[in-house]
Parts: structure tokens; sequence; C-alpha cells
């Protein structure tokens, strides 16, 4: 009886994968390439690259090959930032204007404050940051263009500092960041908020925000694949996926620069992803892995308050109904059921925890449950120029399809 298990699941693994080159050519735009991890039982049950990451020169996607992370970097910079505050004995409750204060200004960062006219009897903490309930500019981030593919690569705008990104002085393409809400009350996604938080560990640590994350999640993880630096290093340039737009054309001059890291900056591999998941889910079963403890890992999967604004209420598994309170913690989405559908109000919070992600030219999503060690990670090499629009259905419908196929395969419950 046993003996015939493995062909069961060769033949499972078969038909996910034959659906995902079938669909990935069957989609809107035809997405050029994607790269998948599945984690069972806290392990990488398997990890493979479909399609091309370079058309044009017919190079086609492994589990080694490099995708910018989008905003599911904020999830890796939210686990960095309470570790931080966990080494310097900070209060997550605390007014981040009064620890801006405490420190000596990183170089690169300079004296600077949140700004917060409209609201001074209502502190920006750093669990409001990460629970994008700051109330902080909610703008997004195009990032900057860079000559990957020139010789030398090299910068083709130029590339802001900090202090400039911070307060929205030339060449930064974005505008100060603010409080613009009452901190506290409204769930509104802040990109700008993470920018605040990588300014708050620079401060801290008087270190760049790349090398801070490396010594406290990426390293301790053996995450040997990934990095926060911006420009990403040329030696690492061979190995990226090219993005490409809907209309199958490359993104003009290549992959993004993002200053504000914490929020996009992240390259890495499903598998390295999946490292990450693994982690947070062994911690939240009391097994502490890198530097990320029990502690750490439940206070980042707590469920916080708030309220969305009216019109954004999310869609929920319950057809018809949409959820109006908050379903995040500290840098995860963490009411989600194994479908990525989110839980009605009312309703036990979801036993899965995720983050997408969509830079120009990347799609990125990471998922975990919360008991029992399933998780996927998938990455693609396609997206809208400087989310100009919205993401074609049709990769939305790629990417919730191919979470549903997978956990009916591998029997999530």
């Amino acid at each position: 009886m046993l003996s015939g298990c493995p062909r069961v699941e060769e033949g499972r693994r078969s038909a996910l994968t034959s659906w995902i080159e079938k669909n990935l050519q069957t989609s809107a735009g035809k997405i050029p390439g994607a790269s998948v991890a599945v984690i069972r039982n806290y392990r990488i049950e398997w990890a493979r690259g479909f399609g091309q990451s370079d058309t044009e020169h017919g190079t086609a996607v492994t589990p080694a090959t490099l995708f910018q992370a989008c905003s599911v970097s904020k999830a890796i910079s939210a686990v960095a930032a309470v570790i931080a505050f966990e080494d310097h004995k900070l209060r997550i409750d605390e007014n981040i204007n009064d620890i801006l204060k405490a420190f000596q200004p990183n170089a690169e960062v300079g004296p600077w404050e949140l700004p917060n006219k409209d609201y001074p009897a209502d502190p920006v903490t750093l669990r409001l940051l990460l629970s994008h309930t700051a109330g902080t500019s909610d703008f997004r981030y195009s990032g900057y263009r860079y000559g990957y593919y020139r010789t030398p690569p090299g910068p083709i705008d130029r590339i802001p500092t900090m202090y400039q990104e911070l307060n929205g002085l030339p060449p930064a393409n974005t505008p100060a960041i603010a409080v613009i809400r009452k901190p506290g009350v409204t769930w509104h996604y802040s990109a700008p908020g993470f920018t605040v938080v990588q300014a708050l560990l620079m401060d801290i640590y008087n270190q760049d925000f790349a090398s801070i994350v490396q010594q406290l999640v990426l390293a301790p993880l053996g995450m040997s694949d990934s990095t926060f630096v911006q420009p990403v290093p040329e030696d690492l340039i061979p190995r990226m996926a090219v993005p490409y737009l809907p209309d199958g054309h490359r993104l003009p001059d290549g992959p993004r620069v993002f200053n504000s890291a914490a929020s996009g900056g992240l390259v890495t591999t499903p598998t390295d992803l999946a490292k990450f998941v693994i982690a947070l889910q062994k911690a939240l079963k009391g097994e502490s892995q890198g530097r990320i403890t029990s502690r750490i890992a439940h206070q980042v999967m707590e469920r916080q308050p708030g309220r969305l604004e009216p019109g954004s209420c999310l869609e929920t598994a319950d057809p018809g109904v949409r959820a109006c309170q908050s379903s995040w913690g500290l840098g995860f989405d963490v009411n989600v059921n194994r479908y990525s559908e989110h839980q009605k109000d009312g309703a036990p919070t979801g036993g899965y925890f995720e983050h997408t992600g969509f830079n120009s030219g990347f799609l990125a999503l990471m998922m975990g449950s919360k008991t029992g060690g399933n998780g996927v990670v998938i990455m693609l090499n396609m997206a809208p120029l400087d989310m100009s629009g919205p993401v074609p259905p049709a990769f939305v419908h790629f990417l919730t399809d191919l979470v549903r196929r997978v956990a009916d395969e591998e029997g999530w419950n």
C-alpha cells in the first residue's frame, strides 16, 4: 500500500507543474516566467522554475533565478524591526520621534523627525507603522531607472539619499513623508511608513539598511540568495530575471532601484523566502529560528485593530460579504484562509498569513499556515509599469488559481 504513495505524489506534482506551464502561456500577456516553492510539514517540498527569465536569449527560470520581492520585502523588514527593538530594549508602542531624537542620526538619514502637525497628541509608533495604521503618507514608489544591462552598469536617474527621500527633495521622485490621517484609527496601506521604519533602524544601528537586515534576518536563516542592497551588486545581475510589461516588452532599462529598500527592495528567490516562512512557522510552535523567537513570531502574527475606510472593505470567502476590520498583524496579512481569501468580520482570524507584492515588471506572493507547516511562494517577471494601473485580472487569477491548486493538492486545511 505504502509503496504506491510516491507515485501518487509524483502524479499530483506533475499535474500541478503541467497546469503552471500551460497557464503561463494562456494568461493575458503570456507571463514569461515563474518560480515556485511549496512548503510541506515545515520543509521545502519542492522548488522549480517555469518559463523564461529572459525571452530574448531563451534563458530558463530556475530555482536560483533572482526576482524582486516587491512589497513582500515589508514582511522581512517588519521582523527585522521587531528584533531590533528587542535588542535595544525599545517599546513598539513608543513615539518613534522620541527614538529618533535619542540616537545619533545616521549620516545618510540626517537629523529628521516624522512631521505630525495635525495630530500632535497622537504619536506614531512602530506598532502602527508595521500594521499600516500610523496614518502616514500613502503614495507609491516607482523606483529609479538604472542601466543594469549597460556596460558597465550605472545609474540613469540620480538616486536620492535617504534624507532626500524622506523629505521629498530632488532628486527624489516622491513627496515628503508625513502623517496625513489620525494615527491608530484607520487601516490604510502605507509604503512610505516602511521608509520611516528603514530610517529608524539606520539611526539605531548607524549602518546601512541592507547590512542591518543581513545581520538580523537573512544570515541567521541561511538566506544566502537574498539581499536588500540597492542597486543590486554587479555579480548578481546575470542571475536576475528580466522584468517584462503586460504588452510583452522588456521593462526599459531593466529592474528599478528602490532607495526605500524596506518597502520594496529585497531581491531573492522563492526558496529563500520559503526559509523565512518556515522559520516563522517553527517559531510559532516554540522553536526559535535564527533571531526569530517564539515571542517575536507570535507578536508579528497578532492581529492589530483598525478599520478600513468606506469603499475599501475587502471581499471575503463568503460571497457578497465584505470585511471592514483590518486583517493585518505587524508586517503581514494574518487573516486569510488556505485559498488566500479573507475572513469576514466577527469570524475567527484566518489560519494563514501572507504578503503580496508588485513592482514594475515583477509580482510576488508569499503565504504560510500558522500551524502544520504548509505554504507556497510564487514569483513572476511580468507586471505593469510604475504601478500605473492595476495588475491585469489574468495575472491575479493565475496567482489565486495556483494557490488554490497547491492548497487542494497538498491537502491544506
